[in-house]
């Protein structure tokens, strides 16, 4: 089965599920996979208009419980026939999707789709380091051959002839111990506690020392928020970290003070989730 797929991805774990429910819904029928990746690039008005005929996934990233307002603006231009399958995908740091999927929701309607799927798979979280490690090295082998199922179980659907649309918000977070989320509470209060009062701007450092001027940094970023000297506009960066996870030299870090209170409060494996 042909179908579309549409990702926002700066450090690449979105892509991989995108790629691997594609290649589950396809079950080896097309030559090649029709696929957009639009982390650095919107769509234009005419790359926006989709085959009336094919279903479309639009996989995201979840930024603080949402669909990022950059996803939303590289996607902008998308229109589908009114009635266009459309398969929701929402990839997370392993703490929870929260209202990403209901936003993506809201976003394909809006365009001309129908939503007949929606998943949420954990991926690597963006602050995840060696000291602080968040759903490390995810996906892995089992969440693809997950992703892959799914696309498998939508291919069905679809070809049942008349698919139903989905209500996303029926689709939940796995549950996280109770302490865990009552520490990440208390820790997010004293963080904006702290902001009000003494305003502190968190960006990724560069080690000049270690830096070997490779450039891959300001290649991979999707903002253009690296500047010719290898800092980091701070207006322009969305703390994705796609330049920390690609440095060769280990010349970037980001010290989030998100990382440890995730690192330490959600380190039980997640499991992807899907609703059809």
């Amino acid at each position: 089965m042909k179908s579309l797929s549409l990702y926002f991805s700066p450090t690449g774990g979105g892509e991989k599920i995108a790629r691997a429910i594609q290649n589950g819904m396809d079950a080896n029928d097309c030559d090649y996979l029709y696929y957009l990746n639009l982390t650095k690039e919107p769509l234009t008005e005419l790359s926006g208009k989709c085959d009336s005929e094919l279903p479309v996934i639009f996989t995201v990233p979840v930024y603080g419980g949402h669909m990022p307002k950059i996803a939303a603006a590289r996607f902008d231009k998308v229109r589908g026939s009114g009635r266009q399958p459309a398969i929701l995908v929402a990839v997370y740091g392993n703490r929870a999707f929260e209202n990403a999927l209901t936003d993506l929701d809201a976003f394909v309607r809006e365009r001309g789709f129908v939503p007949v799927a929606a998943a949420a798979f954990p991926c690597e979280h963006s602050y995840s380091s060696e000291s602080t490690p968040i759903a490390a090295g995810r996906p892995d082998d089992a969440d693809l051959k997950s992703a892959e199922e799914f696309g498998r179980l939508i291919r069905e659907k679809l070809q049942s002839g008349n698919p139903t649309s989905v209500n996303t918000s029926d689709l939940k977070d796995e549950e996280s111990p109770e302490t865990s989320l009552k520490n990440f509470v208390s820790f997010v209060k004293e963080y904006q506690a702290r902001q009000a009062s003494t305003p502190k701007v968190y960006i990724p450092a560069l080690d000049s020392d270690r830096c070997v001027e490779c450039g891959e940094c300001r290649q991979i970023c999707p903002t253009g928020a690296i500047r010719e000297d290898f800092s980091t506009d701070a207006a322009l960066c969305i703390k994705c970290c796609a330049c920390v996870k690609v440095c060769p030299a280990g010349a970037r870090t980001f010290q989030s003070p998100f990382a440890i209170p995730l690192s330490e409060n959600f380190a039980d494996r997640k499991s992807p989730r899907w609703i059809l």
